[in-house]
């Protein structure tokens, strides 16, 4: 996965996008908590003016996001004829963000919304603005404009935050000639929100509140929201339904039936402010820039990951992105390979005369026993390739209930030994197959298995190789230390 992103990152050039949606001034205000009110029970706040500043917010959240992944925007939208509008517009054009589409309207502020913080924790927020529709003036305009735009960008987003700029007719407008013109429009529907102006739109990406709300259907943590995400194709006519899921990361579905759940990797997540809009900016970005459907939304779900470690709505650069990805992608990248990347560098380092060892196995909760037979596996040769067993053959070989640990998390932590070169999953429940496709000189298993029968044994004698068996470590197994572990948390005691 890492490797894919950062080819595809490496790759993406400067798509144009169209960014419809409501604008708004985001002000941070800094201080420090150290006693309560006597005027009543609430915090008093010494504001630290050094550290108290505005940025753009709301649809201009996901407009900096796309500008800092790369991307040429033109914002379109509404501000008041006041000083926080100039501010946005201003910020965004220094930016080099196209403001030609931002209409002022001096019939309504601009939106502001002031957060007091104290040591990353949000106090309290302070929201000044107008929710009306937009008069038939300022309505006129912007549609106008907007639809002088659409058949030259390369994807067009909603960004709606319910402050009156996304009114049904033009949503119907903008949907219209974009399905006319092929071109990706994507909608983020405000929270309470009536989805159905948004009927037509290539995808919506609500959040699971707001999911919930919108089709009445309940989504339980850890439960995955294919109901709900059918129910909202089927109401809106979308060629796919986006969840995004807090902590857990992102479910898609598609309107011929492809879906998956892609987890979120763990983070310390500080405040979720701006994740929703990192990830329709970036999948948007990933499509404009010729991603498959499901790359743009893995390199949706990670770039909202790295977006909850901030306080408040900051952009990502690519370039952090890519870093990121190079950092996580040490190990993994390196170690944690497709056959079809393994067998060509396995061949050059034969051509080194160097001997390729291979083991394999569940490896399951990784214990002592798994770690001193992996070690002498690796003395066997000049490297050490290990076959994990993917979950689902693990569930066939063992039963309801296991892997306890998912394969990509086994094959991280077997990635983290030194003693493992690569690390390859396979789908089969015996390593038979992946032997035949990369048959290494010697083939260590543990002693167990000399009356049971090694598998693979032929495919590597017959090309001259060996097979060695490794001593067993007396009274360690993946199963007693489940037991163990269930005797201890069922109130039993183990023994001394």
């Amino acid at each position: 996965m890492h490797s894919e992103l950062i080819e595809a990152l490496e790759s993406a050039g400067e798509p144009l996008i169209l960014v419809v949606g409501d604008l708004m001034l985001d002000r941070y205000v800094w201080g420090d908590v150290e006693r309560v009110s006597r005027e009543a029970p609430v915090p008093v706040v010494q504001i630290d003016p050094t550290r108290t500043h505005t940025t753009v917010g709301g649809a201009g959240s996901v407009i900096r996001d796309l500008v800092a992944l790369g991307a040429r925007v033109i914002a379109a939208g509404v501000r008041g004829d006041d000083g926080e509008g100039a501010e946005i517009e201003r910020t965004l054009a220094s930016e080099g963000v196209n403001t030609s589409l931002v209409i002022i309207d001096g019939s309504r502020p601009t939106t502001q919304k002031t957060r007091v913080l104290s040591k990353s924790h949000h106090l309290l927020r302070i929201d000044s603005e107008e929710t009306r529709p937009l008069g038939p003036d300022a309505a006129g305009r912007l549609a106008e404009g907007v639809m002088a735009w659409i058949s030259k960008v390369d994807g067009i987003i909603l960004s709606d935050y319910d402050k009156g700029v996304l009114s049904a007719d033009l949503v119907s407008k903008i949907t219209t000639a974009g399905r006319k013109a092929k071109k990706s429009v994507w909608a983020d529907p405000a929270r309470g929100r009536d989805f159905a102006i948004f009927k037509g739109v290539n995808a919506v990406t609500p959040n699971r509140r707001e999911t919930e709300e919108a089709t009445g259907e309940r989504i339980a943590p850890g439960s995955v929201p294919r109901e709900a995400a059918k129910r909202l194709i089927s109401r809106l006519g979308i060629d796919a339904a986006v969840v995004t899921l807090d902590s857990e990361g992102l479910y898609y579905r598609t309107a011929s039936g492809e879906e998956e759940m892609i987890s979120a990797r763990p983070r310390a997540a500080y405040d979720v402010t701006g994740a929703g809009d990192m990830v329709i900016a970036a999948a948007v970005f990933g499509i404009a820039c010729g991603m498959p459907l499901r790359r743009a939304l893995v390199l949706a779900n990670f770039a909202g990951g790295m977006e909850v470690e901030r306080v408040g709505a900051q952009p990502l650069p690519r370039r952090e992105i890519l870093r990121r990805l190079y950092d996580e992608a040490n190990i993994l990248s390196e170690k944690v390979i497709a056959l079809e990347e393994l067998k060509p560098l396995l061949e050059q380092r034969r051509r080194r005369g160097e001997k390729v060892a291979f083991t394999n196995g569940c490896f399951d909760v990784l214990h002592a026993g798994h770690v001193k037979f992996l070690q002498f596996a690796r003395s066997q040769g000049d490297l050490l390739v290990v076959g994990l067993n993917s979950d689902a053959s693990v569930r066939r070989l063992k039963g309801r209930g296991r892997p306890i640990l998912p394969e990509s998390e086994r094959a991280t932590i077997l990635a983290g030994l030194a003693s493992v070169d690569y690390v390859v999953i396979f789908e089969e429940e015996t390593p038979g197959a992946l032997i035949n496709e990369i048959p290494p000189d010697i083939l260590v298993k543990g002693e167990d298995w000399r009356e049971k029968g090694v598998v693979g044994r032929e495919t590597v004698e017959r090309r001259g190789g060996k097979v060695v068996l490794a001593p067993l470590v007396e009274g360690l197994s993946t199963s007693s230390i489940i037991e163990r572990i269930l005797k201890v948390y069922s109130g039993g005691k183990q023994d001394e």
